[in-house]
């Protein structure tokens, strides 16, 4: 148990960045040495000496490139994963098998036999062998995140790797007599570390038995992970245990079958694992993979391009005619165009658009940020973002509901659905609502989603804002008409009748003075109550536009003599308001309205010993505390009328009025901030 807990610890432990160059500069190593492999092959003519022993070698060639790529691949997109630099090794070694396997065979074959030959044919036995058991154990055992299911499997990794070891060393100990052609030992071909015990059966045995058994092993590790998965990893280990399963049994069938489906059974895997990362967002690799299909089929379509026309062109105009030159010059020229529309093709198998979900977030972000009009975000931007989300995506429905109830919606809604919340400030103004495929949503769409939601948000507030600001227009434009309405009200039914029949006794009051003194002054002497009331009258509506001691006193001295009705025996009310200035009316009249309904309700219904106004000016801002050390606002208390008045005067001028606890010690504290420019 020891190794294994030494292997997982090293695994486990934080690993240096690797530059993004070195897993693509190893699969690009691995493709060559299987190509010149491959070539070695094809020109070496076949001969007894290589029968049975070269004919694996589409087998080689294919797993070299299915899983170096595979891995450089993943390798580059996670470096800080095993998983990648396992495929990428068992692509490499097999590359690596299938080089010296076709330079030692031919060069015996040649009748060139050496050291170096020898060296290669040897190493080439026992690596090819090493790679496929790794790809049988060791792979399905870590697959996907490079780590083990859980600690009990840790018996499992010993295993592998035990198999891997032993499988190596049995191969490297085995001598060519037991499985190599006739000829090719004629030739000079030996073992120099061959041992004839190996091959009895008390040792070979067990190895093949060992072997068996880690297969076994990783893939019931593979199958148990499979089983406690749901959602996304489920779709993710479905493919991987599918694809391992698929190799495991055409590499099985390769035997009786022939090379050619053996060769096929280093492709499932490999595949699969393309799939779950390209379809299920496995490893996040997705962009890595579009990008290197892009510049992979770029690069293939250049070669082909160039190779074809030459030779046309060759074939056509003779050796002399420049067809280089002049392919050189049009491949140049169409590069560009031809990049544009790979990007695109590969995009849209990879992510289901013709963009990239950043490129379409950037876009989106953009047009969200460009648009200040509320009405053309809500008619034109949002009804964009919510479509093109759902094609992007390939989701059934995409709404963005707004706070307000207003809901701008693309499809059907049906199945179930998530949800992202739009804030923005810390405040909720919405949330993007999107309807999930079967099998939940991937990582990068979880995450593209949340960008969305960000620059969506943005959007949304400012349709919220304007709707607000609208309905503060129209709210001051019904105020200004119901405060119209009721200074006509008293003006005509109250105080007009009452000058009215005013105006009527002093008229009778003339006529009568030159017949009827007497009664002229019986007459006034009615007016003058009428008048005195009608003034009282005048004053009442006036006080109701603007309290007259404003006028006469201004804010501070009217504060002042609004305290005094309050001082009584036990309760003083002090008023501090010292070089505040002149201050505009609609701050005034609020500050004014806020302090006397503040200091009223304390006095009413706190018990207060004292009382304390403040009133200071500073840059831009009037600034209001009331003090008092009664007994406070109860913690399960409502807001009544006159605390909802004081907010929302405060409120009207843009504003703030806190009431809370005194601290320390016991009573409340109201805090007014007026702002004193216009915004």
């Amino acid at each position: 148990m020891i190794v294994p807990s030494a292997v997982r610890l090293r695994w486990a432990a934080p690993r240096p960045r690797v530059s993004g160059s070195v897993p693509i500069a190893l699969g690009g190593a691995a493709v060559l040495a299987a190509l010149a492999g491959g070539v070695l092959h094809l020109t070496d003519r076949p001969g007894p000496i290589t029968a049975g022993v070269t004919d694996w070698w589409l087998m080689q060639g294919t797993a070299a490139l299915a899983y170096s790529t595979t891995g450089a691949w993943l390798a580059r997109a996670r470096p800080r994963s095993i998983t990648g630099w396992l495929l990428l090794g068992i692509g490499a070694t097999q590359a690596l098998a299938l080089l010296t396997t076709e330079y030692g065979v031919g060069a015996f074959a040649r009748g060139e036999a050496g050291a170096l030959p020898a060296v290669a044919l040897w190493a080439s036995v026992w690596l090819w062998s090493a790679s496929l058991v790794a790809l049988g154990t060791l792979l399905p055992l870590l697959l996907p995140d490079g780590r083990l299911p859980s600690p009990r499997w840790r018996p499992a990794l010993a295993l592998s790797l035990t198999a891997v070891v032993t499988t190596a060393a049995s191969w490297a100990l085995t001598p060519y007599d037991d499985w190599a052609p006739p000829d090719l030992v004629a030739a000079g071909a030996r073992n120099p570390f061959g041992a004839d015990w190996v091959v009895a059966g008390w040792v070979a045995v067990p190895v093949a038995l060992l072997a068996v058994g880690a297969v076994a092993a990783a893939f019931a590790a593979l199958f148990s992970r499979w089983r406690a998965s749901a959602g996304e990893e489920r779709e993710q280990l479905e493919w991987l245990l599918l694809g391992g399963v698929a190799t495991v049994l055409l590499y099985a069938a390769g035997f009786a079958a022939g090379p050619l489906v053996t060769a096929l059974a280093m492709v499932p895997l490999p595949a699969a694992c393309l799939v779950a990362a390209l379809r299920h967002g496995l490893w996040d690799a997705d962009v890595a993979i579009s990008r290197s299909l892009v510049y992979g089929a770029l690069t293939a379509c250049v070669l082909a391009a160039y190779v074809a026309v030459v030779g046309l062109l060759g074939w056509l105009l003779g050796p002399t005619t420049g067809a280089p030159i002049v392919v050189t010059a049009v491949v140049a020229l169409l590069a560009e165009p031809l990049l544009r529309r790979l990007r695109v093709g590969v995009n849209r198998l990879v992510h289901g658009d013709r963009e990239e979900p950043y490129a379409l977030l950037g876009r989106l972000g953009a047009r969200l940020e460009a648009t200040r009009d509320a009405d053309a975000v809500t008619d034109e931007v949002l009804p964009e973002l919510v479509a093109s989300v759902a094609t992007a995506l390939r989701l059934p429905f995409v709404a963005v509901e707004l706070a307000d109830g207003e809901v701008v919606a693309h499809g059907r809604r049906q199945g179930p659905i998530e949800t992202v919340p739009l804030t923005y400030g810390g405040t909720d103004v919405g949330r993007l609502v999107v309807g999930v495929r079967p099998g939940g949503m991937r990582r990068q769409e979880r995450r593209l989603l949340t960008g969305l939601a960000r620059q969506a948000a943005v959007a949304v507030r400012t349709v919220l804002l304007t709707r607000d600001l609208d309905h503060s227009r129209e709210q001051v434009v019904t105020a200004r008409e119901e405060e119209r309405r009721r200074l006509h009200r008293e003006l005509h039914d109250g105080l007009g009748p009452s000058l009215a029949a005013l105006a009527l006794q002093a008229e009778t009051a003339r006529d009568l003075v030159d017949a009827d003194p007497a009664a002229a002054v019986a007459v006034l002497d009615r007016v003058v109550p009428g008048l005195k009331t009608a003034v009282g009258e005048v004053r009442g509506v006036v006080s109701g536009l603007r309290p007259l001691a404003l006028d006469d006193l201004g804010l501070g001295g009217a504060l002042r003599e609004f305290g005094s009705r309050f001082a009584a025996p036990g309760t003083t009310v002090e008023v501090s308001a010292a070089d505040i200035g002149e201050l505009p009316a609609a701050a005034e009249v609020a500050a004014y309205r806020i302090v006397t309904e503040a200091v009223a309700n304390a006095a009413r219904h706190a018990a207060p010993s004292r009382i304390e106004v403040q009133v200071r000016r500073t840059a831009g801002t009037l600034r209001v505390r009331v003090d008092d050390d009664g007994t406070g606002i109860p913690a399960a208390s409502v807001p009544g009328v006159g605390l909802a008045s004081m907010r929302a005067r405060a409120a009207e001028l843009g504003g703030s009025c806190v009431v809370a606890r005194r601290e320390p010690g016991p009573g409340t504290r109201v805090e007014v901030v007026l702002p004193l420019e216009a915004p």
